[in-house]
């Protein structure tokens, strides 16, 4: 049974969404881990050298200065919010895809549109590019392939297997095949010779987010809590890295492989071990997005913000020994916010 709040201003608003709202409100900040304000909620994130590239809800892309934390170049066009980024030839272009179904090539020196690329029937969610060809995720469910060696890129191949909407593309190592990630619980590999799906993958129990390949290893992070590794050729699971709530982004670095989850949190789990060795606090919306360069993470989440972290052992025994943000502020039942949803999950379990 869910209770509904009784103040006028929480008519129609669960205990729980409150309890959550509340949680929010006490994390409140723009400080944690060198924080940069976004003008919108942030969506993807690249980093690459002294600028990173944030793809904002806004309908707009923007490079950013890490040093001077300023907005160098604005990326306007598109007329729905911005979910997926590439670069390509070194940095002097940059690919966006978008919910008003377009891909958009830019110049990053000038951020000038040179291109729009138009074919899927709804929202872009993923983009994969190599040097010959740009692959396309969308809501619709299938993937498009785009030469764009040609002055006006042309679709090559529709590649239709998934059944629900494509979350993530991915490049094998050798660049031969292309996983892809689905709500519908699957991974498809692709083979891009053929532009066919050679083998399924199976074994989360709902919607797929995100998707990585690190030195041939296939990482897959899950709104049923986990993150998996999978063998690229067998498809077989051999570490399950499991998360209070929905995980919505990952990356990898060295031992370890970084998430991001819709509990606002940033993790930091043991490869070799599978041990968690820190949780980062800072953030106080979903984690939506996660890049690497050198020993720094970087995190977009849907508070609006660019965050950096460093993941040394030394940094790393710092998030661990850090106290947590004060639960304070205790609702109508005499609990805190982050008690209340404790118990709602609880009695959803149940």
């Amino acid at each position: 049974m869910v209770n509904i709040g009784r103040e006028a201003g929480n008519f129609f608003q669960s205990d729980r969404e409150l309890a959550k709202q509340q949680l929010k409100e006490q994390k409140y900040n723009y400080t944690v881990g060198n924080a940069i304000k976004l003008s919108t909620k942030g969506l993807d994130v690249l980093v690459e050298g002294h600028y990173a590239y944030v793809a904002e809800s806004g309908f707009l892309a923007k490079r950013i200065h890490l040093e001077t934390q300023k907005t160098v170049k604005l990326f306007k066009g598109h007329k729905g919010p911005v979910t997926c980024m590439a670069l390509t030839h070194n940095g002097a272009y940059l690919w966006t895809g978008s919910w008003d179904k377009t891909i958009k090539k830019w110049n990053t020196a000038t951020a000038e549109c040179l291109l729009t690329l138009q074919g899927h029937d709804d929202f872009i969610k993923c983009i994969a590019v190599s040097d010959t060809f740009l692959y396309s995720g969308s809501s619709d469910k299938c993937i498009f392939k785009w030469n764009i060696t040609a002055d006006e890129p042309t679709c090559q191949a529709v590649m239709k297997e998934h059944t629900r909407p494509i979350e993530g593309l991915a490049f094998a190592e050798d660049g031969g095949y292309l996983f892809s990630a689905s709500t519908d619980l699957t991974i498809k590999k692709w083979d891009l010779a053929k532009d066919i799906c050679v083998q399924t993958f199976s074994g989360h129990e709902t919607s797929i987010y995100s998707i990585k390949v690190h030195e041939d290893e296939l990482w897959t992070a899950s709104a049923d809590k986990t993150v998996r590794r999978w063998n690229t050729e067998t498809g077989a699971v051999d570490t399950v890295l499991t998360h209070p709530d929905r995980v919505k982004s990952l990356a990898v670095v060295g031992g370890y492989v970084i998430t991001g989850a819709s509990d606002d949190i940033v993790r930091v789990w043991n490869i070799a071990t599978g041990a968690l060795e820190c949780a980062i606090e800072g953030h106080f919306d979903e984690v939506s997005a996660l890049a690497v360069q050198g020993s720094t993470v970087y995190s977009v989440s849907l508070d609006c913000s660019l965050r950096r972290w460093s993941i040394t052992p030394e940094a790393m025994q710092k998030y661990s020994q850090a106290k947590p943000f004060e639960k304070k502020n205790p609702t109508s039942s005499g609990l805190t916010a982050e008690e209340e949803l404790e118990l709602d999950e609880l009695l959803e379990d149940d």
